[in-house]
């Protein structure tokens, strides 16, 4: 079977490069590790495909996962015309590959898009949900930033099969009307972080890692918040570190100084360490290192960071959200709290820091639903017994296996 995945995908770890932080944002797709896992599973013929300004001509690779595809970005070709010319340049190459099967990863943008209207047996990965995401954080009335979720419901109407990394993306579908058949297969999360072993730290009290974006839809600010409530009733000092970059836009810029701004005034700054952008085996020692992982976003559709701490042992708290409630068992492999409710939050900080038998508990039992679900090699299998699905029994084969 000859696949061909369509994505975003990094331009330098899909050529086995490390890509340096200086060149934006590091925060691995997790097509990276389902490419991790073809290629465990042993998977030749497959190509991966992505539009970038890096490049001025088609460049085609060997890469550690197969063949890598750069087809250079033209000027002006990105949302303000739908994706259109990006497009057609995907579909010039899929018809010299001749793929099986074509896999477009995300709806907002080209890659699903050129899937879904390709001449070949497809499916998409629906990675975040763009109509839920604007319900939460609308752009400006006149934007550009509109079009991902125009692309969006294109897509949503042209597919026919679609992994669903969590149940919100099968009921999104459902309440478009689609008739898309929906396969429900989570994604997978990187090696480095079922490795993590717990490592003793040099001072006392507790430590919360949170990692992210930095940008309202996130919630940081009722973490901020429940840090400075949940520090006065242990009366245990607690350290906060942040791991991420600030949203794009000038109202991410004026919500990280408003962050900022409230940690002075509950005189918990010092209590916080603004880490940045890190690589994914700095986020595992940072995961080795903490006592909890709290996300309080008001949506997330699958919960990355969520599912990389569960890897790693490290126990939950996170919102009653999206897809996260799928991840975390609410007593079993963490804590559950509303959005937007900082005391709700501060009392599961006060209830969860100081048991440390409860927290390895939740540690424990969050790895072992990690290793059965999130493992690359897992993921692989399912995604490949759908491709084999849509393409009527086609099997796929590698030597070896």
């Amino acid at each position: 079977m000859r696949i061909a995945l369509l994505g975003d995908f990094d331009t330098f770890l899909f050529r086995g490069e490390e890509r340096p932080l200086s060149r934006s944002y590091y925060r691995l797709s997790p097509a990276l590790n389902l490419a991790r896992g073809f290629a465990e599973r042993g998977v030749r013929d497959i190509h991966y495909l992505v539009v970038t300004p890096e490049v001025n001509e088609l460049t085609v690779d060997d890469g550690p996962f197969g063949k890598f595809y750069r087809i250079p970005s033209p000027h002006g070709s990105g949302s303000a015309t739908f994706f259109l010319w990006r497009r057609h340049l995907i579909l010039k190459e899929l018809a010299r590959i001749q793929p099986d099967i074509v896999h477009g990863q995300g709806t907002e943008a080209e890659y699903a898009f050129a899937a879904v209207t390709s001449p070949y047996p497809n499916v998409i990965t629906v990675h975040g949900i763009m109509h839920r995401v604007h319900r939460v954080t609308p752009p400006p009335l006149f934007s550009l930033n509109h079009v991902p979720r125009w692309m969006e419901k294109i897509v949503a109407h042209r597919a026919r099969d679609v992994i669903c990394v969590s149940r919100e993306v099968e009921l999104f579908f459902k309440e478009r009307g689609s008739q898309a058949r929906c396969h429900l297969i989570p994604n997978a999360v990187a090696p480095c972080f079922f490795d993590v072993q717990p490592q003793p730290r040099a001072e006392t009290g507790f430590a919360l890692l949170f990692v992210g974006t930095i940008y309202s839809l996130k919630g940081l600010l009722h973490l901020v918040e429940a840090l400075a409530e949940a520090q006065q009733k242990l009366g245990a000092g607690i350290l906060l570190r942040v791991i991420g970059e600030i949203g794009g836009g000038a109202d991410a810029a004026e919500y990280d100084k408003r962050l900022r701004r409230r940690a002075e005034e509950l005189h918990i700054a010092e209590r916080i360490q603004w880490l940045g952008v890190l690589n994914e085996r700095d986020v595992a020692r940072q995961l080795a290192q903490s006592d909890v992982l709290v996300l309080p976003s008001f949506h997330e559709t699958f919960g990355m960071a969520v599912a990389e701490a569960m890897a790693s042992g490290v126990p939950v708290i996170a919102t009653r959200t999206g897809g996260i409630p799928e991840l975390v068992e609410h007593n079993q492999t963490g804590l559950l709290v509303t959005p937007g409710r900082s005391d709700e939050l501060a009392a599961a900080l006060c209830e969860l820091l100081p048991n440390a038998t409860l927290r390895r508990q939740f540690g424990a039992a969050g790895r072992a639903k990690a290793l059965a679900a999130y493992a690359p090699r897992v993921v692989a299998e399912k995604t490949l017994k759908v491709y084999e699905t849509i393409c009527h029994g086609k099997r796929f084969e590698s030597p070896g296996l």
